[in-house]
C-alpha cells in the first residue's frame, strides 16, 4: 500500500524538538520517512507555552479545522482530559486514531488498557498483544529502539565497562559490586552524582552523539534486565538499548532472562546469571577482544535483518490502513447509584436508595469530577471483578487549580499499605453488596477519617485523575513525595516559558497556600532548585550539558 498520500497527525511529547531525544528521534524521524504529509502537535511545547486547557482546545481545534486519515498518539501521562479525548471520535468518526505504548510492563493494569479504549489501535510490546486482545483492543508488537545517529564508528575502545542509565532497581547494588572487585567501570545517565560513592565513575548525562559515541567506545556495554524502581516493579524487562547496543555492533553483557533468548542467544550477546558469574564474564571477555567482536557482528546482523523497525512499522501501517471501520468506545451496562453524605449516615437509608443498583460511587463534596468517572471505574470492577475500583486524583484549589496528582496504584507499589488513608472517597466505585457489608468503612470514609482498607487485592486501580477534591491528607513528607505528583511546578515552569512569571499571581497563591498548612509546597519547590538534573533538564532541554563530568573527562584524556 502507498503510504505516501496519507494525511498524518503525530500527537506526542516533544516531538518537533530534536532535543527531546525520543519521541522526535524514535518516531517522527522515521514516521515522516513514511508519510511525507505528517503535521505534528507537540504537546510539551504547547502545554507550557499555553497551559493545559489551552492546549487541549488548540487540540480539538486543529483535528476539526483539518480531516486526517490517522491521529496517531504517544502520551506523556495526564496531559489530555479524559473528555478531550473523547471527543476525537466525536469530531473526527472517520478518523483512524492509534496509540503508542511504552511502558506497559509498568502501566499496563491500572492505565493503558483504559487510556487505550479512547483508540481503534495501539502499538505496544509483546507481552500485551494478547493483554489487549482480551479486551477487545487490536494491538501489534514494535520494537521502539532508536537508531537516531547509531551506528558502527570503528572507534578506539577506551572505556573497559560502561552502564549508561538511572540508578533504579538493583543497579548501585552491582556497581558497588563491580567496584569493590576492581573493575573499571565508567556510569553516565541522569541523578547518579547524588550518590558520593559514584562521583568518581560517574560522567553525566549523554546527548545523542556522545551516546553513540560511548557506545562505539566501549568494550563491555553492561546492561541490566530489572525495569524500574526496587519498590515499584522490579522484574526482567527487553529494553531498547539492547538493540541500540547491537546496532552500533558493540559487545554487551545482559543479565540472562527468557525473553532476551527469544531475540538473541549466548553466541550474540554475553550473559550472566548472577553478581558472581557478571564479574567472571568481565574478565574473561576483557581479555578476548576478537571474541567479543565476532559475537558483537553477529548480534548486529541480527539486528539488521531480523528487528528492523522500518519494516515492522510499514506492515503496522499498511494492515492499519486496510482495515474498514472503526472500533466503537465500549458501552457499560451496570446501574450505577451515586451516594451524598446524608445517604450513607445510616445503612437502611443507603439500603433502600440503591437497592436497584449494581456498583455505589460517591459524591462527598468534590471539587469537581470528570463526566467519564463511572465509566472507568465501572469499566475497571468489570474487567477485574474486584469489589472496588479506584481512580486517581487531583487536590486543587480555585486559585492554584491542580497543583497535586495522587497516584493510586503506584502509591501502593512505593509507600505500602499506608497509601490506602490517602484514598478519597470521591475516587472510589463499589459493588453493592459489598458496600452493605462493609457499610461502617465507607461511612467513615465519607466522614473524612483515614482508612487501612484498601489494597492492591481487592482493589482495581485506574491511573487516570478523574476527581479533584480540595484537601490533601497529610503524612510524612518522603512518603508523601512518593505517593503524589506535584504539578505546581508545571504551572510555574509555563509561567516562565512565557516569560509571565512575575506578572502572574499564580506563584503569590501558591506561597500563601503553603503558609497556610502546606509547607510541603515550600520544601518541595527548594528541593527542586537544588537537583542539579533538574537545573541541567531546565537549562538545556536535552541530555547534553556543556561543562559536565563527560566534557571534562574528554579534555583531560584527549577523547
Amino acid at each position: 500500500m502507498d503510504l505516501k498520500n496519507k494525511k498524518v497527525l503525530f500527537v506526542a511529547w516533544g516531538c518537533e524538538n530534536p532535543k527531546d531525544t525520543y519521541m522526535y528521534q524514535i518516531y517522527y524521524l522515521i514516521l515522516r520517512k513514511f508519510f511525507p504529509l505528517i503535521e505534528t502537535f507537540d504537546t510539551k511545547k504547547n502545554y507550557f507555552q499555553f497551559g493545559k486547557e489551552s492546549m487541549n482546545s488548540k487540540f480539538l481545534k486543529k483535528i476539526t479545522e483539518k480531516k486526517y486519515d490517522l491521529i496517531l498518539f504517544a502520551m506523556e501521562g495526564d496531559e489530555f482530559f479524559p473528555e478531550t479525548l473523547k471527543e476525537i471520535r466525536d469530531f473526527c468518526p472517520e478518523t483512524k486514531t492509534l496509540i503508542i505504548i511504552c511502558d506497559d510492563d509498568a502501566r499496563f493494569d491500572s492505565g493503558s488498557r483504559y487510556y487505550s479504549l479512547f483508540f481503534n489501535y495501539v502499538i505496544t510490546s509483546q507481552d500485551y498483544v494478547q493483554e489487549y486482545k482480551k479486551d477487545g483492543i487490536k494491538a501489534f508488537f514494535h520494537l521502539d529502539y532508536n537508531t537516531y545517529k547509531l551506528s558502527p564508528q570503528n572507534l578506539k575502545k577506551t572505556y573497559d565497562v560502561t552502564f549508561i542509565g538511572r540508578p533504579k532497581a538493583d543497579r548501585n547494588e552491582i556497581i558497588k559490586y563491580l567496584l569493590e572487585h576492581g573493575i573499571n567501570i565508567k556510569l553516565f545517565g541522569w541523578d547518579w552524582y547524588k550518590y558520593d560513592e559514584f562521583k568518581d565513575i560517574y560522567l553525566g548525562p549523554l546527548n545523542s552523539e556522545d551516546y553513540a559515541k560511548v557506545i562505539n567506545q566501549t568494550k563491555i556495554n553492561l546492561g541490566t534486565s530489572k525495569a524500574g524502581y526496587v519498590e515499584e516493579h522490579n522484574r526482567f524487562h527487553m529494553k531498547a538499548r539492547i538493540f541500540e547496543v547491537a546496532f552500533c555492533k558493540s559487545f554487551q553483557l545482559i543479565e540472562k532472562f527468557p525473553r532476551l533468548l527469544e531475540f538473541f542467544n549466548e553466541k550474540e550477546i554475553g550473559m550472566y546469571n548472577s553478581q558472581e558469574d557478571m564479574l567472571k564474564k568481565i574478565k574473561y571477555y576483557l581479555k578476548h577482544e576478537k571474541e567479543r567482536e565476532k559475537m558483537a557482528e553477529r548480534a548486529y546482523k541480527k539486528t539488521l535483518k531480523n528487528y528492523n523497525r522500518e519494516k515492522q512499522l510499514r506492515t503496522i501501517f499498511t494492515e492499519v490502513f486496510k482495515e474498514e471501520g472503526l472500533t466503537e468506545f465500549p458501552t457499560v451496562d451496570k446501574k450505577i447509584i451515586t451516594l451524598n453524605q446524608k445517604d450513607v449516615k445510616n445503612i437502611e437509608t443507603a439500603r433502600e436508595k440503591i437497592k436497584d443498583a449494581d456498583y455505589i460511587t460517591f459524591d462527598i463534596n468534590p471539587l469537581n469530577g470528570s463526566k467519564l468517572k463511572n465509566y472507568f471505574l465501572s469499566r475497571a470492577i468489570q474487567v477485574t471483578d474486584k469489589p472496588i475500583s479506584c481512580s486517581d486524583y487531583y487536590v486543587s484549589s480555585r486559585k492554584i487549580k491542580d497543583y497535586a496528582l495522587f497516584l493510586s496504584k503506584f502509591s501502593f507499589k512505593r509507600i505500602g499499605n499506608e497509601a490506602s488513608r490517602l484514598i478519597d472517597i470521591n475516587s472510589i466505585m463499589v459493588k453493592k453488596n459489598f458496600f452493605l457489608d462493609n457499610f461502617h468503612i465507607f461511612r467513615d470514609l465519607a466522614s473524612g477519617k483515614s482508612i487501612d482498607f484498601f489494597s492492591e487485592q481487592n482493589t482495581a486501580f485506574v491511573s487516570i485523575p478523574l476527581v479533584s477534591i480540595k484537601k490533601m491528607k497529610k503524612i510524612e513528607y518522603e512518603k508523601m513525595k512518593k505517593a503524589f505528583e506535584f504539578r505546581f511546578q508545571n504551572e510555574l515552569f509555563s509561567l516562565m516559558y512565557q516569560k509571565k512569571l512575575f506578572f502572574n499571581l499564580y506563584p503569590y497563591h501558591l506561597v500563601f497556600k503553603s503558609l497556610r498548612g502546606n509547607s510541603f509546597i515550600t520544601r518541595y519547590l527548594l528541593e527542586t532548585l537544588k537537583d542539579q538534573s533538574n537545573r541541567d533538564k531546565l537549562s538545556v532541554n536535552s541530555a547534553y550539558i556543556e561543562n559536565s563530568p563527560l566534557q571534562k573527562f574528554k579534555k583531560n584524556n584527549q577523547l
